[in-house]
């Protein structure tokens, strides 16, 4: 009753202390130290050599706090292995892993082994008790920080095959190190008992790992089962961290049990356990997000506890004597991870410059390498918390080293996009409203406030009262394509029209049919003119419906209607495209998002699709999305796609054969070794100017476009093209036509939607021009090929073939416009047909 009682007091004790730690971790964060450092300075400070708040008869009657947080810690590691999101990278993320675990366990061991002389709590030890802990600090110095990781990457918003890699071999090292280390502490145990390694140890330790594996799948079922059981989520909660609890109770029953009973001890893994429940759970449970979102809302708490509560724990006199050890482990680990990720990225064909930086993304620990260090400490309590105090000042070390390294990779790499720039590909926004009225110049304020480029067309009569707006207002005598074309509108990616009906269609259809203006928003004034606005492809706004259907949204749910409509600060909705080509096919279900965001809807070739959880993203789908501004950012940073993203895309669209029969994936590979090896000052000479135009758009800009009025088929479309590019590239028709006759004779360039792209090399250098033709009749390219009406020629040089092939990504992403193929044929004049290229909504590279 009285170790009861004990336990009572200094559980509320430490709650107390528990409450002022999570105040001083976020003092922590504002100095842009980590978050668990702050924890682990609260139980310094108020441990058994500080103010004694906690003191040291206290310990062993809070073990419990660890045994709950350990069980949660593996939880979590389980939970982050989600093999759907590892798939593109998995060959690299496979080999630096190998790389990163061998290297560690065979430099850091054997330091750890010659180094004991010099450990106080290791020199008195056998030589095969000092193999027992060099084996242990091993497997803890292997472990990662999978929270750090995510942290510095949403942070910069990086993206792009290394951060990928990062991410995949930081999720999966955690996992292998928890199986190595449930292998080690029994190979530990046999060592320090003097049990000789042989058959009977092996057979037994594969016993144990066996039993461990199969309670760690009954683990997951009772998950599943808790998961599903229809209870408040705190009591949901509550069962959770319960039985991962169990799990430990459990193997200590067994332990001691057959210690007592029989020739041998059963060793289990409570860690090994709790960590394939997670993974279970998480990869084939119906009940992932609430899985997920229970370890977010506990996490706090449970992390708040046992780093105090290790702080406390640490014996400082150990610390003070082994620092220098410490550091000088800290080095060799750097030094492990070196050689295994440079070895690892050579084994997976990485670039060199991936190789080269490959280290300083692996530096970070925290949550998984304190639990090991811990569970060491809880198994053996004889030497285990002088052990757990070196391994957690190198731990400490790394975490403060660790995530600087990170933040500097990932920018040398050149994936890095801070929030406060405005990647190159995304360029301004322009929107034009045509119509000057109070409305108009609410909805203009409102767009400006989304970093949108605002405008107002105001056709005719005097605007004086509105002349102090912060919105630029241009006159225009009338609604002519001339005065279109004065006020740059051309240049607009959305207008908006809030005129007479006659007069919002005159400006749509010239829009239309001579701007190729992507987006056409029209306010209505009378229903019956719906027909001819839906045939131009407007969105339409009806304000005498949509007042009523928007209160009728307030009747029935308004907290939907407020949400949608921004009444809530904190929330937004926003149409993001989906663009990760990693993505595509993975049901919604399956996809792992900021668990306070909701899909709302999917946009794909201009059918509105009413998402639920077996739907299938597709590339190119816009998905509508509403949650927390920050959460929508990380969003965005998910569905987008770098370059290198872009390439790999456009191997699996285009056949092997593309650019003068040589391998378009081998293309690839030297494009983007080319690009990695670059120098960052390079790099950074690229995209340090932003523009809202790229090369291809330049070379539009220019292109020779031809509107051919009868049917022809393949052949004489060639000859006229080469007839037409022959100049500008200095190359005779001759050569051009046989080019593209070879071309189209070894696989044909006509793709689905009337679409034909022939793209040839030529000799010489520095040469490449496009060129757009539209045929209203069609283009006859084989019985196999559909008719052609539209045409992207692409002629280069072969030290042209990166452009080659970034134009190549930009026809691909502007033909899955679902309106290209109106516009196209609705376009009036080679002006307008260019219009139709240059105004698309694509990803722009410069």
């Amino acid at each position: 009753m009285e170790s009861f009682s004990q336990i009572i007091f200094f559980g509320l004790g430490f709650a107390v202390v528990a409450i002022a730690a999570k105040q001083i971790g976020q003092y922590f964060l504002k100095l842009s130290l980590p978050l668990i450092s702050g924890f682990l300075f609260t139980g310094i400070l108020v441990g058994p050599y500080g103010l004694e708040l906690i003191p040291a008869k206290a310990l062993p009657h809070l073990r419990f706090v660890d045994q709950f947080a350990l069980a949660f810690i593996a939880f979590a590691a389980g939970s982050e292995l989600y093999i759907k999101d590892l798939k593109d990278r998995l060959k690299s993320i496979q080999w630096i892993t190998v790389g990163l675990v061998v290297s560690t366990f065979l430099i850091c061991g054997p330091a750890v082994f010659l180094l004991s002389a010099l450990i106080p709590f290791m020199n008195t030890m056998p030589p095969g008790g000092r193999l027992a802990v060099s084996i242990l600090a091993s497997s803890i110095l292997m472990a990662r920080s999978p929270s750090s990781v995510m942290a510095v990457v949403n942070e910069l918003r990086a993206k792009g095959p290394f951060t990928q890699t990062v991410i995949g071999v930081t999720m999966i090292t955690d996992v292998v190190v928890i199986t190595l280390f449930a292998t080690n502490i029994a190979i530990a145990n046999g060592l320090l008992t003097g049990m000789g390694i042989d058959i009977s140890f092996l057979a037994l330790l594969l016993a144990e790992l066996l039993l461990s594996l199969t309670l760690g799948y009954v683990l997951g079922y009772l998950l599943k089962t808790i998961l599903s059981l229809r209870l408040n989520r705190n009591i949901k909660t509550l069962l959770v961290v319960l039985s991962g609890y169990g799990v430990f109770v459990l193997s200590a029953g067994v332990r001691h049990y057959t210690y007592a009973h029989m020739p041998f001890e059963i060793l289990l893994e409570p860690l090994l356990i709790c960590m394939i429940g997670g993974f279970l759970v998480t990869n084939y449970c119906n009940s992932r997000m609430e899985f997920a979102t229970i370890m977010r809302d506990t996490g706090t708490v449970i992390y708040i506890a046992f780093f105090t509560l290790t702080g406390a724990s640490l014996t400082l006199d150990v610390l003070v004597r082994t620092w220098h050890l410490a550091l000088a482990l800290l080095f060799i680990r750097m030094g492990a991870i070196y050689i295994g990720a440079f070895a690892g990225g050579l084994a997976a064909g990485e670039p060199m410059a991936y190789n080269r930086l490959g280290w300083m993304p692996y530096i970070t620990q925290a949550g998984v390498s304190l639990g090991l260090a811990k569970a060491v400490a809880v198994e053996f309590p004889a030497w285990g918390e002088p052990f757990a105090t070196t391994m957690i000042a190198i731990i400490v070390l790394n975490q403060l080293i660790g995530p600087p390294l990170l933040k500097q990779a990932i920018s040398w790499i050149g994936e890095a996009r801070v929030k406060a720039e405005k990647s190159a590909d995304e360029g301004v926004r322009k929107a034009m409203i045509f119509g000057l009225e109070d409305q108009s110049l609410a909805l203009a304020r409102l767009l400006k406030s989304q970093a949108w480029e605002v405008s107002i067309v105001s056709p005719g009569g005097p605007y004086n009262n509105f002349e102090a707006t912060d919105i630029p207002i241009r006159p225009v005598p009338d609604l002519s394509l001339e005065s279109l074309r004065q006020v740059n509108a051309e240049q607009a990616s959305t207008i908006i029209t809030m005129l007479t009906d006659d007069e919002n269609y005159h400006i749509c259809e010239l829009a239309y049919e001579h701007l190729g203006t992507d987006n056409l928003v029209v306010r209505l004034t009378d229903r019956a003119n719906i027909g001819r606005f839906n045939e131009l492809g407007a969105l339409i706004v009806d304000p005498c419906t949509a007042i009523v259907n928007l209160l009728d949204q307030f009747v029935r749910t308004p907290s939907a209607a407020s949400l949608l409509l921004g009444m809530d600060e904190s929330q937004d909705v926003v149409e993001l495209e989906l663009r990760n080509p990693n993505l595509h096919g993975i049901a919604l279900k399956d996809l792992r998002l900021p668990l306070d965001t909701i899909v709302l809807s999917i946009r794909r070739q201009g059918q509105m699709l009413i998402s639920h959880g077996f739907t299938r993203l597709e590339v190119g789908d816009w998905v509508t999305i509403v949650g927390p501004s920050e959460s929508l950012k990380e969003v965005a940073l998910r569905f987008d796609t770098n370059r290198e993203h872009a390439l790999v895309q456009l191997v699996g669209k285009v056949t092997a054969k593309e650019l003068a029969g040589k391998s378009l994936a081998s293309d690839v590979q030297q494009i983007l070794r080319s690009d990695a090896n670059a120098p960052a000052q390079q790099k950074s000479e690229k995209t340090g100017h932003r523009q809202a135009k790229d090369r291809f758009d330049r070379f539009v800009e220019e292109s020779i476009v031809l509107d051919l009025d009868g049917p022809m088929d393949a052949r004489d479309l060639f000859r006229t093209v080469a007839e037409a590019m022959a100049d500008r590239l200095n190359t005779p028709p001759g050569t051009l036509h046989d080019l593209l006759i070879k071309r189209e004779q070894e696989s044909s360039t006509a793709i689905s939607k009337g679409l034909a792209i022939p793209h040839i090399i030529i000799e010489g250098q520095h040469k490449f021009s496009i060129l757009l033709a539209r045929c209203r009749q069609g283009v006859h390219f084989s019985d196999s090929a559909p008719m052609v009406y539209a045409v992207f020629v692409l002629a280069g040089t072969r030290d042209e073939r990166n452009f080659h092939l970034q134009a190549l990504s930009a026809i691909a992403q502007i033909v899955q416009n679902p309106n290209f193929e109106k516009r196209w044929f609705r376009a009036r004049g080679t002006n307008a047909l260019r219009n139709v290229v240059l105004l698309s909504n694509r990803k722009r590279q410069i």
